[in-house]
């Protein structure tokens, strides 16, 4: 059977189109974003020249961009039954990640679903691997999330992330799915194995907790005790306070 989903926002709307609109902070020499100006070097592509500050300093001069972010998406699931108050706050997870996973697949986003997997006991901590849900249609992601079950012995989240990582190092945007037992020490060991260019939103399962989005550092936490909740938490990403320090309200 597949899992509940709900309409959400597409990914160009909201909270997210918020999140990807910032600049990386790499400089390259051709982008959407404009930088600034600096002194020519040979193979530099002369269509980028500055022909004002070229006359002005009596030296070739070229524009210099920032990268803007790679339209790549993940969504990480933890399947870590301790981090779940109960079957049916698992259930939500899964769910809200497979709800964000389709609309993602439906806006034609480049997309990885990646879940942890079990690990036997008796090589726990030695043993690192993840699952991937790779699917081409919304119908065939949803057949992945149908067989998905918590693990008492799986990889903590935070190395699920760096393996998510590892696999695809140019992701714009993470969607880290999680249980009411994850604390904020554990979201924020999660959110630092990604580099500073992608955004990350810690989308946390709470069904005794009212809705709300607030910051916890660089990262954006989302709390959601209703799947019904999560579309208005999306949308409501260009409203809010949180992306200036301020905590959002419930």
């Amino acid at each position: 059977m597949h899992p509940r989903t709900e309409a959400v926002p597409s990914t160009s709307a909201g909270l997210i189109r918020d999140l990807e609109g910032r600049s990386s902070r790499r400089l390259v020499d051709a982008d959407m974003s404009f930088h600034a100006i600096r002194e020519y070097v040979p193979g530099d592509a002369r269509r980028q020249i500055h022909w004002k500050s070229t006359a002005k300093t009596g030296r070739l001069m070229v524009r210099q961009f920032e990268e803007t972010r790679r339209s790549r998406l993940a969504v990480i699931l933890s399947l870590e039954r301790d981090e779940y108050a109960s079957p049916d706050e698992f259930e939500l997870g899964v769910s809200i990640a497979a709800s964000l996973a389709v609309q993602a697949l439906r806006d034609g986003r480049d997309l990885d679903v990646v879940t942890g997997a079990e690990i036997p006991r008796v090589v726990r901590g030695r043993m690192r691997s993840i699952e991937m849900i790779q699917a081409g249609t919304p119908r065939g992601l949803l057949d992945g999330f149908s067989r998905l079950n918590s693990f008492e012995h799986t990889m903590p989240l935070s190395e699920v992330c760096r393996l998510t990582v590892e696999a695809s190092d140019t992701l714009s945007l993470a969607f880290v799915v999680c249980g009411s037992g994850t604390t904020p020490s554990g979201l924020r060991q999660a959110a630092l194995a990604f580099s500073s260019s992608t955004a990350v939103v810690a989308v946390v399962c709470d069904e005794k907790a009212p809705p709300r989005t607030r910051p916890l550092g660089e990262l954006t936490v989302m709390t959601v005790g209703l799947l019904a909740d999560l579309p208005g938490l999306l949308l409501r990403g260009t409203q809010t306070a949180s992306f200036s320090g301020a905590e959002a309200p419930a």
